[in-house]
């Protein structure tokens, strides 16, 4: 297996691009197979890898992880024998997978999505799409430069009253729209401490490096592993980007709008100095 550097990482994303989901459908027959691979099988990946295992037609093919105790979980999710790679690049390698499906943590996103286009595969990547604005531009560049189908996953937009109440505000059933306030409030900060299952040495069963990828190298810590990587700003946007995401999307969607036309932000971590960065209070 090759030595995958932090030098590699940036020539790849020079070279290619990043993606957020584009306007085309492609058009299966109903009795097309389609072969997945997962890419990140933490957390969310095994809330999300299930619902797609259920939909007809879909076959899974291959898992991959840095971390082992994962990568086994998803093989046992799988339902079936399935390879598994702790490199997501040799997943990528396996011809007969159409599509991959991405639940990494943020700052990997850009990179397992451009380098599926470039391989071929078509792509659902969790949100938030990217690390920065930048990487989605590349992304974007990469899904059309190898006309591939490129979905971010927000589920909220699949709510069926979600749905409504956007119908309803768009069809003016509650009158002009001068103002949209958006809130979220978490009451639970999972992560604060740092998990006991990887105590202070690097196990063996993680690969500390690939884990980083493309962010600056740091030495082991578990307080930046799993859940706990939205705490840091070479890997995450914090809860803004993790739940904020979601409403913000809402609010939009209602209002049919593009995009903002200017950002103001301000914030804090307060109450708890736990060497975390992202603000646990942002506005």
């Amino acid at each position: 297996m090759n030595k995958l550097t932090r030098r590699d990482f940036a020539k790849s994303g020079i070279v290619a691009g990043t993606g957020t989901a584009i306007s085309r459908m492609k058009i299966m027959g109903a009795n097309d197979r389609i072969n997945i691979g997962l890419i990140g099988c933490g957390d969310r990946a095994m809330q999300i890898y299930p619902i797609f295992l259920k939909e007809a037609g879909v076959n899974p093919v291959a898992v991959s992880d840095v971390y082992q105790p994962y990568l086994d979980k998803a093989v046992a999710a799988s339902g079936k024998p399935v390879a598994k790679h702790e490199d997501f690049r040799r997943l990528l390698e396996i011809k007969e997978i159409d599509a991959v499906v991405i639940a990494t943590p943020d700052h990997w996103h850009a990179l397992n999505t451009i380098m599926a286009c470039q391989a071929g595969k078509d792509v659902y990547v969790e949100k938030p799409l990217s690390l920065t604005i930048l990487e989605g531009r590349k992304m974007v560049e990469a899904a059309r430069k190898h006309n591939r189908v490129v979905q971010n996953g927000s589920q909220q937009r699949s709510g069926p009253h979600y749905q409504e109440a956007v119908k309803l505000i768009r069809d003016g059933a509650i009158g002009p729209v001068h103002k949209i306030t958006v809130g979220y409030t978490r009451n639970s900060m999972p992560g604060l401490k740092p998990l006991g299952e990887l105590g202070k040495e690097l196990p063996k069963t993680l690969n500390w490096d690939m884990w980083l990828g493309p962010a600056p190298y740091v030495p082991f810590d578990p307080f930046r592993c799993h859940y706990n990587f939205r705490w840091f700003w070479d890997y995450s946007g914090g809860q803004m980007t993790n739940w904020g995401a979601h409403n913000l999307d809402i609010a939009r969607w209602a209002l049919n709008a593009r995009g903002p036309s200017a950002v103001a932000a301000f914030g804090g971590r307060y109450a708890i100095n736990d060497g975390g960065e992202t603000p646990m209070s942002r506005r």
